[in-house]
């Protein structure tokens, strides 16, 4: 019998949601950090890119590897990395360890962010892809969310330590959910014709889909940069306002559950206002002013919730240009290439944004990074729609 795919789409959500917890840990507890450990902001923001360091060069091969084992075995393998990481940055004392639990943990992220994305592309391709592409991608904002919310008390309760152990136990339920329900992998006879193991790892994919997966990924992190900066680096700014680092935490959250609901709402509105490039364009530019304005505004929970919705609205038009830049058999690829250019931005803005704090002694600049960023990605989505409006030489249409 074939499983329900929107009930294997719930089991990837959950699962995924222990990812944007991960994710989240470093920023919630940065303060503490800072002072426990000695260091200063620029490296809490290479702590932050440390987690999406090795995306740069290994989004592509995840892809490939899911060819050659199967999706799901390298999701769960991802989950198992994921899992370990946490807990050497929960059992060490010293930025170094930290800095290779991070390491750990974000490799394993990147195997199940990518063939997530593969898998839930396979089973929706022709039917509701935006809207499950959305959903999937809410599951990051949920478990920042989460993470948000419990972090910081956790670690005024137990130490920085127990907020890193944490997010170990979470990976490895996570893990659990996959193994027992997301096993299934639909038919893709029709679409990769490949019979022999070995040739998962033919280069099939072309130079105009390559490029246009690549752009596709530069417009994911640069449209994304303004909300990363507000839960890596809000925290910081409000402290800096006398918060405690749980009501902080708490409070930029708010922002995150706003996110939470626009991300479905967007991808519904979009099917079938069929504007996906005005959809995307407008909320650009708002989240930029929005990110801008966070300094200057004192009752910055109304901002945070803003910046959710014009975040949260384009993501499945966004994450919708991974897909449709490539051919279906040259999916595993093309994520691959997309992921490779996201990761890389998620590696290097953090550094820049903390280095800028650094550089400045102001709080605000991260937020004018990221601002800058999104306004960025207007530029980028333009590169791209040319490049498909004018397929280079030689390439297949």
């Amino acid at each position: 019998m074939t499983p329900n795919r929107w009930i294997i789409l719930a089991a990837l959500f959950l699962a995924r949601t222990a990812l944007g917890y991960q994710y989240q840990s470093v920023a919630s507890v940065s303060p503490l950090l800072v002072a426990d450990l000695g260091i200063n902001f620029a490296e809490i923001g290479a702590l932050i890119g440390f987690y999406s360091l090795l995306g740069i060069v290994s989004a592509l091969p995840a892809g490939l590897l899911g060819l050659r084992f199967g999706d799901t075995r390298i999701v769960l393998v991802g989950a198992a990395m994921m899992a370990a990481g946490g807990f050497v940055m929960g059992l060490g004392d010293s930025y170094g360890i930290a800095a290779a639990g991070r390491i750990l943990s974000g490799a394993g992220g990147i195997f199940v962010t990518v063939l997530m994305t593969k898998i839930v592309a396979d089973w929706f391709s022709g039917r509701e892809i935006v809207t499950a592409l959305a959903i999937l991608m809410n599951s990051w904002p949920v478990g920042i969310a989460l993470g948000l919310v419990s972090q910081g008390a956790i670690a005024e309760a137990w130490g920085w330590q127990a907020v890193f152990l944490s997010t170990g136990f979470a990976c490895l339920a996570g893990m659990g959910l996959v193994a027992l329900v997301a096993r299934a992998e639909p038919d893709r006879s029709d679409i990769l014709p490949m019979t022999q193991p070995s040739a998962a790892w033919r280069w099939t994919i072309s130079r105009r889909e390559a490029v246009l997966a690549s752009l596709a990924g530069c417009v994911w992190i640069l449209y994304n940069s303004g909300f990363i900066m507000i839960i890596s680096f809000a925290p910081a700014m409000l402290v800096a306002r006398d918060f405690n680092i749980a009501d902080a935490g708490a409070l930029i959250s708010i922002g995150t559950w706003v996110y939470m609901f626009a991300v479905p709402i967007g991808g519904w509105l979009s099917e079938r206002l069929q504007r996906p490039n005005l959809t995307m364009i407008g909320c650009f530019v708002l989240g930029a002013i929005i990110v801008a304005a966070v300094p200057f505004v004192e009752t910055v929970v109304v901002m945070f919730a803003l910046a959710g919705i014009f975040v949260g609205i384009p993501t499945g038009n966004v994450m919708a240009l991974s897909v449709e830049s490539v051919r279906a058999e040259n999916r595993n690829m093309g994520i691959g290439f997309y992921y490779s250019f996201h990761y890389a931005g998620l590696t290097f803005i953090p550094v820049i944004a903390g280095w800028s704090l650094d550089l400045s002694g102001s709080t605000a600049a991260p937020m004018f990074v990221g601002a800058t960023c999104t306004a960025l990605a207007i530029g980028v989505l333009g590169v791209l729609r040319f490049v498909q409006s004018r397929p280079l030489p030689g390439a297949a249409a």
